[in-house]
């Protein structure tokens, strides 16, 4: 049965923008013209043969491709052919033989701006359907739209991101500062220091204390790629730049006759997510634990195996359990230990064994309570007092050389490592003495921390961090009473110090405030802050804490403030003034002033 079906106008919105949205091409206007003429045709043969009026065949063709031209669907030259192609096959059916008249059901336009189209038939609509579909996936391939199958599947699954970071950095020194601190540091990374006095050397490696450092122009550059392997398997590599291997800092300063600079691997871990609330990653990755600066600095990486897990208690679903397990290599002893003697030294490893546990509680809309407690066990960092080593013989090192760590910043007990022998040809007290250093003490930390985010005056949000941290192995009685007592770490500069002189301490904290948003993303952000810091000697290992603060190391106290305004998304700039002094020992205040704008992808 052929039938007319109303269409509502809408005037100029609703049904005739979506027409004018939809790109259709002329071939397509005309199947329809052509479908629609057919349709008009039959209609007005049963018309006229049931009420014997003859009217125009083509009318109602001509009245919808007018009104596709008032629309704005069609150009006036396409409605042209159009109508022109309508009455050519108007004429045509005319000369048919008129077939028997078949019984209508009409639905005039009932109101102002509705539109009376004849009914096309399914396979016809089908048929424009399916061409119109052939020509908008054609045009999409012309004109970029989309491109099927153009990319191997491999590419979907690849993630670039990245981080360039431009900084001026200023170090402030007190006039007041102590001078002539030894960098055992650098002692170790030259092989050991004679300290005798009898070799014809100068005076041994020392740390700036009092000459100020203005406009240290640096960048810090970082590229990863991530790729999705499998389902629930990934893998990662990033790029980084960096001075040197340093595991605490990627800062490249500029400048040095403007030679290239350096690109280390940052970043390379397979991660494997079996289950939702399990994720298993080894190799080199992120800081797995919650924690803050005064443990581990921001930019230090881990190497080695950790699983983590996050779980939703089903009995309270605003509360979620974390936590993490985790073993990494530290340092490894050397395999060819030592180099002239037939005999090598065993294996002595140290490792890093870590857990924590926390929670997360979403007390409300705008309040969340995030803790946790970890235990990190530093295994033989400890240096001891080698056997009696005989240099004067020939011999290249001493049993416990393997002690000496291979990265240091300032400010743990150390003691010397190599019990040398006085060698019997020189008179007393003159033999050459050419030292390495190691710790004092192993390193195993109790570390508790809680962060409270909440918003100020219902607007401005708020976010309080706090942190606590214990040596449980520091005992200053041990290291006092041990074959190597300590060499550092006295309240007086002079050579002549006595074990009443020697000061440390295994506690650490920190205090910060944060207001505004925490993590700038979107344009117009921003967030200050202010932090206290108190980190006694000997509370965590100083070859992996903050770099910046007091430049680095443990045996400092004192306050962060900082600001951070977002110019554009995922681009800001910051300021950042930190004021550190020693907690034990001779004065040395450092200040540092860092400017920075950042930008990430």
């Amino acid at each position: 049965m052929i039938q007319k079906m109303v269409l509502r106008g809408g005037g100029q919105h609703g049904g005739g923008s979506a027409i004018r949205r939809t790109r259709i091409s002329f071939a397509v206007l005309t199947a329809l013209g052509m479908a629609l003429t057919t349709g008009v045709h039959a209609q007005s043969l049963e018309t006229q043969a049931a009420t014997g009026t003859a009217a125009p065949t083509e009318s109602t063709v001509i009245n919808l491709i007018n009104l596709l031209v008032k629309r704005g669907v069609l150009t006036q030259q396409n409605a042209n052919d159009l109508i022109s192609q309508a009455q050519a096959e108007a004429a045509q059916a005319k000369a048919a033989a008129a077939r028997p008249p078949v019984p209508l059901v009409a639905h005039a336009p009932t109101q102002p701006g509705d539109v009376a189209v004849p009914y096309v038939p399914q396979v016809v609509r089908d048929q424009i359907r399916d061409q119109v579909k052939q020509e908008v996936v054609a045009q999409a391939k012309a004109e970029n739209w989309a491109q099927p199958n153009t990319f191997p599947d491999w590419v979907s699954r690849i993630k670039i991101d990245g981080d360039l970071r431009l900084r001026d950095q200023f170090d402030f020194y007190s006039p007041r500062n102590v001078t002539g601190l030894t960098n055992f540091a650098a002692v170790n990374q030259m092989g050991g220091f004679d300290f005798s006095g009898n070799s014809g050397n100068a005076a041994p490696p020392s740390i700036n204390t009092t000459t100020n450092r203005s406009n240290l122009f640096s960048i810090r550059a970082r590229l990863g790629v991530t790729a999705q392997v499998a389902e629930g398997l990934s893998t990662g590599i990033q790029l980084a730049s960096g001075n040197d291997n340093d595991p605490v800092s990627t800062t490249q300063f500029l400048g040095g006759g403007f030679d290239k600079k350096n690109i280390w691997l940052n970043k390379a871990y397979i991660s494997y997510t079996p289950t939702s609330w399990l994720n298993l990653i080894g190799g080199r990755f992120d800081n797995p634990f919650f924690s803050s600066d005064l443990v581990f600095d921001p930019d230090l990486e881990f190497d080695g195996f950790a699983a983590n897990f996050r779980h939703a208690l089903p009995v309270a679903a605003d509360v979620t359990l974390f936590g993490t397990l985790g073993a990494f290599p530290v340092q490894y002893s050397d395999d060819n230990f030592p180099s002239n003697s037939p005999v090598k030294a065993g294996s002595d490893t140290k490792w890093l064994f870590a857990g924590q546990f926390g929670a997360e509680w979403k007390i409300n809309e705008t309040n969340r309570l995030k803790g946790a407690i970890a235990y990190y066990d530093f295994q033989n960092t400890r240096g001891s007092l080698s056997s009696p080593c005989a240099l004067f013989l020939g011999a290249t090192s001493c049993s416990t050389d393997n002690d000496a760590p291979d990265f240091m910043q300032k400010g743990n007990t150390l003691i010397a490592l190599r019990n040398i022998v006085d060698n019997p040809n020189l008179a007393p007290g003159t033999t050459p003495q050419p030292q390495l250093f190691g710790l004092a003490y192993n390193y195993r930390l109790f570390d508790a921390k809680l962060e409270w985010d909440t918003k100020l005056m219902d607007r401005y949000k708020l976010r309080l961090d706090g942190e606590f941290v214990r040596n449980l192995s520091f005992d200053a009685n041990q290291a006092l009473h041990a074959p190597a007592t300590p060499v550092n770490n006295f309240n007086t500069a002079s050579a002549n110090v006595s074990e009443s002189d020697y000061r440390s301490g295994g506690n650490g904290y920190m205090f910060k405030v944060t207001l505004g948003e925490p993590d700038l993303v979107e344009k117009g952000q921003w967030n200050f802050s202010i932090a206290y810091k108190y980190l006694q000697p000997d509370a965590v290992l100083d070859a992996f804490t903050d770099s910046d603060f007091h430049l680095g190391g443990t045996n400092a106290k004192g306050y962060v403030i900082g600001a951070q305004y977002a110019v554009a998304r995922d681009a800001w700039v910051s300021a950042r003034y930190l004021s550190a002094r020693e907690v034990y020992g001779p004065p040395l205040v450092i200040d540092v002033l860092q400017l920075e704008l950042n930008a990430r992808f």
